[in-house]
């Protein structure tokens, strides 16, 4: 009739020359050996009554920041309800949680394109006409204006559809590596649009904020269009992600319209199962990701080349994770652009 569960997750990281990627010419110009708390966070979840009527909350230890607290309602497969605050369902990179990543960190096109934590509701669920008659759907609104808000901007409200294909008759889960070697091949394929008005052109765990270029904004100033098209599946011990992206800034002060174009692919593969010498937890990465911050500007695309290793002590409870990332970020208006970044970090969750 009662279930509530509490999870403490941490992430501890080492870096070098930087943290993450560098977003300006100042983070570029770092050179410094990062140690320290990468994420610290608290989970709270369960149900009362009955498990179709669950809730979920997490606390940011680090940051002070409330992350998610929502309600569901989920008796129904094909019709579910959610209110309060979380991870819009728009980008599979996104949702995936950073405890549950094949690679250390998300790519270099997630602070581009992410709509991140919005409040709001949500109807979704799961619609099977058998075999690879299989659909989910996620229709959300929300208020737009990023983590902590309440109220839209300028009358305005942030509206989300994602459809996903399961051509295999099964759900691919939201989370990365195919620790399961799953025997039966898994995929989905997903399309995503989301269209809001507010005075940001980003969101992330902080808020809203500014893409680079563009200028703290008031009410309404800038209108935010974009699609995915997204790809996934998992087999045997092989696991594969990728998203296309369109995004469209209208800044309506300015009179000003900037186009987005972004990418990125990423595979990860436990060698073990093609050469039972090679270490059964040990897992091989490598993702390659690309954005155009306008598409009128030539010579100004940013580039992401990761490789990595995963060694699992208990799954995605506690891992050690190295990777390497070469960065061409020409959109930077400095003379070298390229840039080399080492990173290793351990993830472990306590519940």
């Amino acid at each position: 009739k009662y279930m509530f569960y509490i999870d403490f997750r941490g992430q501890f990281r080492v870096s070098y020359p930087h943290n993450n990627f560098p977003t300006n010419e100042d983070e570029l110009s770092d050179d410094d050996i990062y140690l320290g708390i990468s994420r610290a966070r608290i989970k709270f979840g369960g149900y009362i009554g009955q498990p179709e009527y669950n809730f979920y909350l997490e606390q940011d230890v680090r940051g002070g920041n409330l992350l998610d607290f929502r309600a569901q309602i989920e008796k129904l497969p094909y019709l579910k309800f959610r209110v309060g605050q979380w991870k819009a369902r728009y980008s599979r990179e996104r949702i995936i949680s950073s405890g549950q990543q094949t690679g250390l960190e998300r790519s270099i096109i997630n602070r581009v394109f992410t709509i991140d934590r919005q409040q709001g509701a949500s109807l979704y669920g799961n619609i099977d006409g058998g075999g690879a008659a299989n659909f989910n759907y996620w229709a959300e609104i929300l208020t737009g204006n990023g983590i902590g808000s309440s109220l839209g901007d300028d009358d305005e409200l942030m509206y989300m559809l994602r459809l996903q294909w399961n051509p295999n008759g099964e759900e691919l889960g939201f989370s990365g590596s195919d620790l399961k070697f799953n025997k039966k091949f898994i995929s989905s394929i997903a399309v995503a649009g989301v269209t809001n008005t507010s005075r940001f052109t980003r969101f992330s765990t902080s808020g809203g904020g500014q893409l680079y270029g563009f200028e703290n904004g008031i009410e309404g100033q800038y209108k935010v269009d974009q699609l995915l098209f997204e790809t996934a599946f998992k087999y045997r011990g092989f696991s594969f992600d990728q998203e296309l992206h369109f995004k469209n800034i209208d800044d309506r002060v300015n009179l000003e319209e900037t186009t987005l174009i972004g990418n990125y692919f990423q595979v990860g593969y436990f060698f073990h199962y093609l050469f039972p010498k090679f270490p059964k937890p040990l897992e091989v990465f490598a993702r390659q990701a690309f954005y155009d911050p306008n598409t009128d500007i030539s010579g100004d695309n940013n580039f992401e080349y990761s490789f990595g290793l995963n060694w699992f002590f208990n799954r995605h409870k506690n891992k050690l994770t190295l990777d390497y990332s070469y960065l061409d970020l020409n959109e930077f208006n400095i003379e070298d652009n390229s840039e080399h970044m080492v990173r290793i970090q351990w993830d472990v969750s306590i519940f």
